[in-house]
This record gives C-alpha cells, structure tokens and sequence, in this order.
C-alpha cells in the first residue's frame, strides 16, 4: 500500500496524510481526471486490463489498491 500511496502523492498536495481508508476525491482531492490518469498508470504498471476497472465505482485507497493489485 505505500507504492500506492507514494503515487498517489504525486497528484495531491504533498502535506495530504492518506490512508487506506483515505476517500480518492474527498480526502485526497484527486479530480476525475486524476483518477482516470493514475487508474491509467497503475493499470500499466501492474498488467491490468483497465477496461475491468470501473473508475467511477472507487471510493477510497483500499477500493483502488484492489483493483489494481496492489493490497
């Protein structure tokens, strides 16, 4: 989970303390966009199909880290 949060640090402000239990948007402050770009990245990085992934269905950093393999 901290490769995932690392990443995620990339597109919030950096003082941001993320959990898993962190909300993508709400807490995390990561637009639509930011969430389709670092689904996209992590998807790439991992080998998932990110057409499996529906974006929208992400809540938090747990939701995200399991579909994108990385518990």
């Amino acid at each position: 989970m901290d490769k995932l949060i690392e990443k995620i640090l990339e597109y919030v402000e950096p003082d941001c303390e993320i959990t898993g239990s962190s909300l993508l948007k709400t807490d995390c402050g990561l637009s639509s966009f930011d969430m389709a770009c670092l689904v996209e990245e992590l998807c790439r990085a991992n080998n998932v199909d990110m057409d499996k992934i529906n974006v929208r269905q992400l809540r938090t950093v747990a939701d995200l880290a399991s579909a994108v393999g990385m518990k």
